[in-house]
């Protein structure tokens, strides 16, 4: 599993495209958040904390998780080289778990920049600001669990297409309707306790409580749930392929 999860990481970074996303993640990122004049300029909100940070992350990731996990098994589908995968002496599932710590590590590493960020806001605010550290940490957590659903979802997406392009457009789509479409459609219900289930169905909602600060158990088994849903279909798929 763990050999998975180094040749993914290496299969990203022998390649200049790898470089480029993570690139133009970063520059992006840091020019909405500090320079260009919109909705998510930390500076012109006046306030000594990363909640538009938090904000914007997930959009963010709707399309890096989805650019650095659409060729997984796209790509070894594409050129037959899955065939070599399903020799090794490793289950699906540790062959699965290897792509998703790969991706993970890869997310992970983009999610250093904000404490970079919190350096900058503590350097920058004044002296009677506080620094709201719990809302920071439940947002991190959140946005944790966010990026391991959106890289489940992104998985599933690469084991069903075989174009890593249509796998990315897949991956972004759904990613997309599972984080955003839920909330949106239930505006449409005017009844409180459909309102309230569909809502709770997308990851909107439980990711707008952990970003508060307010870290319950029903919203980390919303996710965790969330996760082994996806990456259990998955596994179904690549046992078709398999066959």
């Amino acid at each position: 599993m763990w050999a998975i999860a180094k040749r993914e990481l290496l299969s990203f970074f022998t390649t200049p495209l790898g470089y480029s996303i993570l690139a133009v993640f970063f520059v992006l990122n840091g020019l909405l958040l500090w320079i260009f004049n919109n909705a998510f300029n930390i500076v012109d909100s006046g306030f000594a904390d990363l909640n538009l940070y938090f904000e914007l992350m997930p959009w963010l990731f709707l399309f890096l998780i989805p650019a650095i996990g659409m060729k997984s098994f796209s790509e070894e589908i594409g050129s037959g080289t899955i065939a070599l995968l399903f020799a090794k002496p490793i289950s699906l599932w540790e062959l699965l778990l290897g792509k998703f710590i790969g991706i993970f590590f890869l997310v992970l590493c983009s999610l250093f920049g904000s404490f970079i960020y919190v350096y900058a806001i503590l350097q920058l605010k004044l002296e009677l600001d506080i620094f709201d550290w719990g809302a920071f940490w439940g947002s991190f957590i959140g946005l944790v669990f966010l990026s391991s659903v959106f890289i489940s979802i992104t998985l599933l997406s690469s084991c069903l297409f075989k174009n890593q392009v249509i796998a990315f457009l897949a991956a972004v789509l759904f990613c997309f309707l599972h984080y955003y479409g839920w909330s949106e459609l239930s505006l449409y219900f005017s009844d409180n306790t459909l309102y309230g289930f569909v809502n709770s169905i997308g990851i909107r909602s439980h990711y707008n409580k952990l970003s508060k600060g307010i870290i319950e158990s029903k919203d980390l088994v919303y996710f965790l749930g969330q996760l082994f849903l996806f990456l259990y279909i998955a596994i179904i798929q690549l046992k078709k392929i398999k066959q």
